[in-house]
């Protein structure tokens, strides 16, 4: 007797054949039929022919299943065999094999199972990448490529969410005796400048959390879902895996605590992470992570991490971090690291034991190495060197300065700047203008004094003296020749100066100099 029944190749190949790539799996396959008062064996011959698909069950699954009538247009397989056998059975799929089984009595339980498909009304289109979730338990799914989902909620679930970027959120009642298979049919909105900013919000403040998730597989729930869910606590192993399961991207929490790693949209109080805590938009309160802390948005308060810091936008409060601290935005208040601080704009404390980079610094900058910012105002302090182009600032560094405006420069070797207010000290000075004085052993001052000397005097008949600095403090470089019958006499000096004004009309000049004399030919030692 030509039965459908269980045969081996088909369970063999079920266990280790995969499905083709690009082809329809058999489930999903498209029917377009019409059942009249057949029996079930003859509607899955039918079914068989039509998807070009081989079913494998065993004789009682068929027996006793009433005639199919029904009229199938643009319908799965899978349709098709929920409404010839309702809850009665359960199947598998791969290839072009199903396997049809008997479904174990269920007694009931702390859970419930829907499934179905998600599809677009004005169309009748399924819909892939569809959010279905139960806003109380957090329990989610996403359609599959076919919009076809299966979720468990608790039994005491009354609806679940439907949501899709640039589709009309919708709320689905659950009823007492769910049909096997569930479809949602959800409407398409107009997309707003509202809903189209939000969108590019939602990618962009998540924009560093999101990159390091997106590999997870959950990151389209945080697209599809508008909705602001909060909850007092919340406790992870990693991402995803914790009481707010799979939605976690979506839910602020008042407390957090994350055993290895989590992630959310958000941290209202605080946060404790072993490894890493990863949150979507804003930390409000304390934060703290054996590895790092990744904030989208904006920080208020305290970020601790054992390796580094890094939030999108504005950052408020302190963050401390054994390696470095990076903001996308404004960073108020104070930066420690170990090894550097990077951010935009700096409003506040920074120290780094190798460099601080800004592009505007307002207050104090401590580095090992480097302080690198484009417009400075405030105090840098650094091992090497501080560089600023723009901007009124006191710079120390154990190597050289580099600044457009400066109130103060101290460095071992030299300073640059195009304009200086008060002090410059260092081996060599380079100025465009000094409002106090250049002090050191060579200074250039663009506007300043300029000076070249000719003299004689009975010693050498022939003296040169050059005279570079700034009116208040300048160097004088000298060099003398004597001719003479016996020998000749040679003298080069250096001298120190300032410049003063007695009245209107009158300056008087205070020198100190040095020279060395040699006979003959220049002889450097005693």
């Amino acid at each position: 007797m030509n039965r459908i029944r269980i045969i081996l190749p088909a369970v063999i190949c079920l266990l280790f054949c995969g499905t083709t790539a690009g082809e329809t799996p058999a489930l999903e396959r498209e029917l377009n039929v019409t059942f009249t008062g057949e029996p079930a064996e003859a509607a899955l011959k039918k079914i068989q022919k039509h998807a070009g698909v081989i079913f494998a069950c065993q004789p009682v699954i068929v027996n006793g299943v009433g005639p199919v009538n029904a009229t199938l247009r643009k319908r799965s397989v899978r349709e098709a065999l929920v409404l010839i056998f309702g809850e009665r059975i359960t199947f598998q799929a791969k290839n072009n094999y199903i396997i049809l089984k008997q479904k174990p009595a269920s007694s009931p339980g702390k859970k419930k199972e829907i499934s179905g498909y998600v599809y677009e009304k004005e169309t009748g289109q399924k819909l892939a990448k569809v959010t279905v979730y139960d806003p109380v338990s957090l329990q989610s799914a996403t359609t599959d490529d076919y919009g076809y989902y299966e979720l468990k909620v608790p039994a005491a679930t009354s609806s679940v969410s439907v949501n899709r970027i640039n589709y009309q959120d919708t709320a689905v009642q659950l009823q007492q005796e769910m049909t096997p298979l569930s479809s949602i049919g959800i409407s398409a909105e107009t997309v707003s400048s509202d809903s189209a900013e939000w969108l590019k919000k939602a990618v962009a403040l998540g924009g560093q959390a999101y990159g390091i998730l997106k590999k997870f597989g959950s990151n389209i729930h945080q697209l599809n879902v508008r909705d602001s869910i909060n909850r007092d606590w919340q406790v992870s192993f990693v991402p995803y895996v914790g009481t707010n399961h799979r939605m976690s991207g979506n839910v602020y929490n008042r407390l957090s605590f994350n055993i290895l790693g989590g992630y959310s949209r958000g941290v209202s109080a605080f946060e404790a992470g072993g490894l890493f805590n990863l949150n979507r938009e804003n930390m409000h309160g304390a934060q703290f992570a054996g590895l790092f802390n990744v904030v989208g948005d904006s920080v208020h308060g305290m970020q601790g991490a054992g390796l580094f810091n890094v939030t999108g936008r504005k950052q408020e409060g302190m963050q401390a971090a054994g390696l470095m601290n990076i903001n996308g935005g404004t960073a108020d208040g104070a930066q420690l690291a170990g090894l550097m601080n990077i951010s935009p704009r700096v409003n506040g404390f920074s120290a780094a034991g190798l460099m601080n980079i800004a592009e505007t610094s307002k207050g104090a900058a401590v580095a090992g190495l480097a302080n690198i910012a484009d417009t400075m105002h405030g105090f840098t302090a650094a091992g090497l060197f501080n560089i600023s182009e723009h901007g009124n600032s006191a710079q120390a560094a154990g190597l050289f300065n580099v600044a457009g405006e400066a109130v103060f420069q101290a460095a071992g070797l030299f300073n640059v700047a195009r304009k200086v207010k008060g002090l410059q000290v260092g081996v060599i000075n380079i100025a465009d203008t000094v409002g106090g004085m250049s002090i050191g052993l060579l200074s250039f001052v663009k506007k300043g004094v300029h000076q070249l000397e000719f003299s004689s005097d009975e010693w050498f008949y022939a003296n040169a003296a050059f005279r570079t600095g700034g009116k208040k403090f300048y160097n004088i470089l000298s060099i003398g020749y004597q001719p003479g019958s016996r020998a000749t006499l040679w003298q080069i000096g250096y001298g120190i100066g300032s410049s003063f004004s007695i009245n209107k009309k009158l300056n008087a000049e205070l020198n100190l100099s040095m020279h060395h004399i040699s006979k003959g030919a220049f002889i450097w030692g005693p």
